[in-house]
């Protein structure tokens, strides 16, 4: 059976053709609320981030919390993920400014 339609998707909403739908100006994005959230990072998870602030590496953060370096680099990740992080830099960035941890 041939695709018929123009390729949108109808969610109900009448509109006329080629217009773009538009928050209200000063109305909060999804980006807004996802910042304001802060991510939910156990309780280990926080005291990696606070071991990076700190500057330390996976090896001392490991020694300092009597876990593995391996462990803590599976922490790390995790981190980077739920933070959107792509370094340790940021991610301890983010991690303060979402209230995860504090300076």
């Amino acid at each position: 059976m041939p695709f018929e339609g123009n390729g949108e998707v109808d969610r109900g909403v009448p509109r006329a053709p080629g217009a773009v739908l538009r928050a209200e100006p000063g109305a909060p994005t999804d980006e807004d609320t996802y910042r304001r959230t802060p991510p939910r990072l156990t309780p280990r998870e926080r005291q990696v981030l606070n071991g990076m602030r700190e500057g330390l590496s996976n090896r001392r953060v490991g020694r300092s919390l009597g876990i593995s370096e391996r462990t803590v680099k599976v922490h790390v990740r995790s981190i980077f993920l739920k933070l959107g992080a792509a370094s340790r830099t940021e991610a301890v960035v983010q991690g303060i400014r979402r209230g995860c941890i504090s300076i």
